[in-house]
């Protein structure tokens, strides 16, 4: 089922009144609420935070512009990133989930579109950026996203992608988040490039973390029962020695990231751009 809404759009200094057709909710309305609740201080989405961001300083301190960058944070959820993203330009949010959209505003974030990206009701060349963390896998055609990625995208501009890895850990915390599917990193490699994209960067991200992830992944099949309730993510509290531990170990790999590509890890991290007219 399917519904219709109207926004106002002043990405290119001209308001546009679009009516789009968007689907209903997606993934587990709970899981938005438990990512609002942890996100601030979980180990997991700090050290990733944290991560993104070194590497998209390096790109952007080299990315002149004449006026402030137009960002697009695409699938943006709660909004976190767009707090972050805001310090390099102006940024818009698009994501389809009223819920997630909520949590934006609240705070204070406005320039919001609730759309499917499949079909971004934006026009072409308009974004300096565009970033898709941990999207493109909700997405049942991820090659029409990146198709629609690189249409809005302006000639040299980048976009920052992240997936998560490895098919073989596949788990109930995926199935929660409404995931259509992890990647290999050829495969993804691959989609990226048909796409019309030049990879400029692309690694595996959240190392040191593997090797836990794949041993409670692979103990969750042998041991626990599949049952009829709805499946959760991994995520839970944990006591604050051992978030504070992990968050600094896994958020370290920032570090090894400004010299090498790692050879494994639980996501993809790619920078991408489309090629100059």
């Amino acid at each position: 089922m399917n519904t219709q809404h109207e926004f106002r759009l002043a990405l290119t200094g001209v308001f546009v009144l679009v009516r789009v057709t968007t689907p209903l909710e997606k993934m587990n309305i709970e899981e938005y609420h438990k990512m609002r609740a942890l996100e601030s201080t979980y180990w997991w989405f700090q050290a990733r935070r944290k991560i993104i961001l070194s590497l998209f300083s390096e790109v952007i301190s080299s990315y002149q512009a004449a006026n402030r960058l137009r960002i697009v944070d695409i699938g943006c959820g709660t909004g976190m990133m767009m707090e972050d993203l805001a310090q390099f330009g102006e940024v818009t949010g698009l994501d389809f989930s009223p819920i997630a959209l909520t949590y934006c505003r609240q705070r204070g974030l406005q320039k919001l579109i609730r759309a499917d990206v499949e079909q971004i009701p934006l026009c072409s060349d308009c974004a300096d950026i565009l970033t898709a963390f941990d999207l493109v896998e909700h997405v049942e055609n991820d090659r029409a996203l990146l198709q629609e990625m690189f249409r809005i995208l302006k000639p040299s501009g980048y976009a920052f992608i992240t997936v998560p890895a490895h098919k073989k850990l596949w788990s109930m915390h995926d199935v929660a988040l409404h995931h259509k599917r992890r990647y290999e990193k050829k495969e993804f490699e691959s989609l990226v490039r048909d796409a019309g994209f030049a990879i400029e960067r692309y690694s595996y991200i959240m190392m040191s973390i593997y090797p836990m992830a794949a041993l409670f992944r692979k103990a969750k099949r042998a041991f626990v029962r599949e049952s009829t309730a709805p499946p959760h993510t991994d995520e839970f509290p944990l006591p604050q020695s051992v978030n504070a531990a992990l968050l600094t170990l896994v958020s370290a790999e920032r570090h090894l990231l400004r010299r090498w590509n790692l050879p494994f890890g639980l996501s993809l991290f790619a920078i991408v751009r489309k090629p100059p007219r």
